[in-house]
């Protein structure tokens, strides 16, 4: 994976791939070619903060509730829209 997204052609793309899988994880630790190219844009700062141990605690707790639930099920759920779309990553922050 590190020397795929590190290639030229993909290289533009690396922060946001990253920042994606990273919400869908519970612990991945980055090579440090991909570290580097994350320094390399001041925009992707808050993606190196992800990856970096210890995991928020918000997020870890995102990923166990749908370890427990499913993701299919959330929606069946009596949670507030606001949880749901953010259980899905469907919006930034939690606001409920």
């Amino acid at each position: 994976f590190c020397e795929m997204i590190s290639a030229p052609s993909i290289s533009r793309w690396a922060g946001p791939i990253i920042d994606v899988l990273l919400d869908y994880v519970g612990h991945v630790t980055l090579c440090s070619r991909l570290m580097e190219h994350l320094d390399s844009y001041s925009e992707w700062n808050v993606i190196k903060e992800k990856a970096a141990l210890p995991r928020p605690l918000l997020q870890l707790c995102r990923l166990q509730v749908q370890r427990l639930a499913g993701r299919r099920r959330l929606k069946k759920l009596p949670l507030p829209g606001g949880l749901i779309r953010f259980l899905q990553h469907q919006e930034g922050s939690l606001e409920v």
